[in-house]
């Protein structure tokens, strides 16, 4: 996939690599979510992505600003999912493995709000 036919909203397979030590952080294929995309002369091309987890819990409802419910079906995710926006980070574009969709504005737009929140304070 070209970097250049990629925006925010879309939702990507990406491979995230494992960790050593072993931490919380989201790892192996999964689904995420394309919030930025650096512009200009930049070192290597990256997507700033927000991974997916099917897993969900207490956490997540306690929490809304930082975890959003995102249906099964919904750009081509095939389970119910929780974006983690508190995992935030920039992914190689060779990392790309697949389109799968783009979420609506309805959808994306609270998920760029609560990024944008993080950052203000």
């Amino acid at each position: 996939m070209k970097d250049n036919t990629i925006k925010p909203g879309d939702i990507l397979l990406i491979a995230l690599p494992s960790h050593n030590p072993k931490g919380h952080e989201q790892e192996g294929s999964r689904p995420a979510i394309v919030v930025g995309i650096p512009k200009g002369a930049i070192r290597y091309p990256v997507v700033i992505v927000v991974p997916l987890t099917t897993q969900s819990g207490s956490w997540a409802i306690k929490n809304p600003n930082l975890y959003h419910y995102i249906p099964q079906g919904t750009a081509g995710i095939p389970r119910d999912s929780i974006a983690l926006i508190d995992q935030l980070r920039a992914v190689d574009i060779q990392r790309v493995r697949a389109y799968l969709g783009s979420l609506e504005e309805e959808l994306f737009n609270p998920i760029r709000n609560s990024l944008l929140r993080i950052f203000r304070k």
